[in-house]
């Protein structure tokens, strides 16, 4: 493994972030952070595992439901979702790739959809541990649901 090249791949994960965190991004940077996030990915791929790989989606299917591309979001929530349930990933991985789905399909006012994957990812939650932890995704999932749209 090149160790520069799995410092880049952590830095523009996350720069990214730092985005997503952001309120009240101009236009330029919703752009910025898009890019941030498969520059990301892009070397993730050189130095990452397949786990790294999947985050990636998430992550990408998250800028891009924060820049309100829903269907570019739609996209990769669902690859990171299939790939998860494919590689029979469990615990935090399992639940995030499901509150993906349940936050596009919110955004996207596919309330039925939206509703599915939230059972999905709350049955999720039997394969995390820790309670926290488990405390930490349910609040996750509720700010989703209090998102206007």
């Amino acid at each position: 493994m090149n160790i520069d090249e799995k410092k880049e791949a952590i830095k523009y994960f996350n720069k990214t972030w730092d985005f997503i965190e952001k309120e009240d991004r101009s236009p330029s940077e919703n752009l910025e952070m898009i890019d941030l996030a498969f520059k990301s990915k892009y070397y993730w791929s050189l130095v990452g595992t397949k786990i790294n790989f999947i985050r990636s989606n998430w992550q990408i299917s998250r800028v891009f439901a924060e820049a309100n591309l829903l269907e570019a979001s739609l996209y990769y929530s669902k690859k990171c979702l299939e790939d998860t349930t494919n590689e029979k990933i469990t615990g935090f991985d399992l639940f995030f790739a499901y509150e993906a789905n349940v936050r596009v399909y919110h955004l996207m006012k596919r309330f039925d959809l939206r509703d599915n994957m939230k059972v999905k990812a709350l049955e999720s939650l039997d394969t995390i541990i820790k309670k926290e932890d488990k405390e930490y995704c349910t609040s996750e999932l509720e700010k989703i649901l209090k998102i206007q749209c």
